[in-house]
């Protein structure tokens, strides 16, 4: 997977968190952020894997009771904010 790959998977699972909210968390979206935190990792995306955990670490933490929704909230606005600077710089992990 390349990095324009990635960005385009990570803004389809943003639209699809945005619409479906952390109510209700779907096992798949989790092992489907896992795999794209190891192909950050592999494509040296350091900022970008570090969100995808960050977001990753709190949906667990919400599907378990531990946390609420705006946790979720706060980190996907992040990567969202990420995955569109991605789309419009060389390089992004000079933010």
């Amino acid at each position: 997977m390349t990095i324009e790959d990635l960005r385009t998977e990570l803004e389809k699972l943003i639209i699809t968190l945005t619409s479906s909210g952390f109510d209700s968390i779907d096992p798949e979206i989790i092992k489907t952020l896992s795999k794209y935190s190891e192909t950050a990792g592999e494509l040296n995306m350091k900022e970008g894997k570090h969100l995808i955990e960050n977001l990753l670490g709190a949906m667990i933490a919400i599907s378990e009771g531990k946390s609420k929704a705006e946790s979720g909230n706060v980190r996907l606005t992040a990567l969202d904010f990420y995955v569109k600077k991605l789309s419009g710089s060389g390089n992004i992990e000079d933010l």
